[in-house]
């Protein structure tokens, strides 16, 4: 069991909401619901003929720009990852379908090796960092990168994919491509097979 309790994530999922609430930010992007601005915008065809990604939303664009530090001392933000496509699964340590996930999620990132980058965002903002490097290493999850968000960035992943983001159990999680461009947020389980498919495509 880990020190930081459903409280906490509580607490910061609240305050997270009331920046939206100063943002003017609303709407939740899950499976199943109506897309978000980036997929409602419409696509801009080039000159070749081919149709260019939707432009990320300004939430999206912060979120790509806040940094991040892992359980190893290293801080990027998702935007110093253009190149590789990125996995970003928004998980907590008390969550069982999260752990369940990662599982499949890990093995996604065995077989991508170095041509992506799978990365673990805990929504508990005032976890400990060792706890979340034990729990990582607890549970041979070696091929993702874990990290705990600080509220400024969970408040940012809710301004960018709307609260189902901070809601663990829901097993959210987001694809960003190797060109930088941020997808719609998903929920629900992904097969290690989908990950690897998606990576390879993104």
């Amino acid at each position: 069991m880990f020190s930081s309790p459903r409280r906490a994530i509580a607490a910061a999922s609240a305050a997270a909401v009331l920046v939206l609430a100063g943002c003017g930010s609303s709407g939740t992007a899950a499976v199943g619901s109506a897309p978000g601005p980036a997929a409602a915008s419409s696509n801009a065809a080039t000159g070749s003929g081919a149709v260019a990604a939707p432009a990320d939303t300004a939430e999206q664009a912060a979120w790509k720009k806040l940094p991040i530090t892992d359980v190893s001392g290293k801080t990027f933000t998702i935007g110093d990852l253009q190149g590789k496509p990125v996995f970003v699964q928004f998980f907590a340590t008390w969550c069982p379908s999260c752990r369940a996930q990662l599982t499949s999620t890990n093995a996604a990132a065995q077989q991508a090796g170095g041509n992506a980058v799978v990365l673990a965002l805990s929504v508990e903002t005032e976890l400990d960092v060792a706890d979340v490097a034990k729990y990582s290493s607890d549970n041979n999850f070696d091929a993702v990168t874990f990290a705990v968000m600080s509220p400024e960035m969970l408040a940012a992943v809710v301004a960018a994919f709307g609260n189902n983001a901070a809601n663990p159990p829901s097993t959210p999680h987001v694809l960003v491509s190797s060109s930088g461009a941020v997808g719609e947020l998903s929920t629900g389980a992904e097969a290690t097979d989908a990950i690897t498919a998606s990576l390879t495509s993104a």
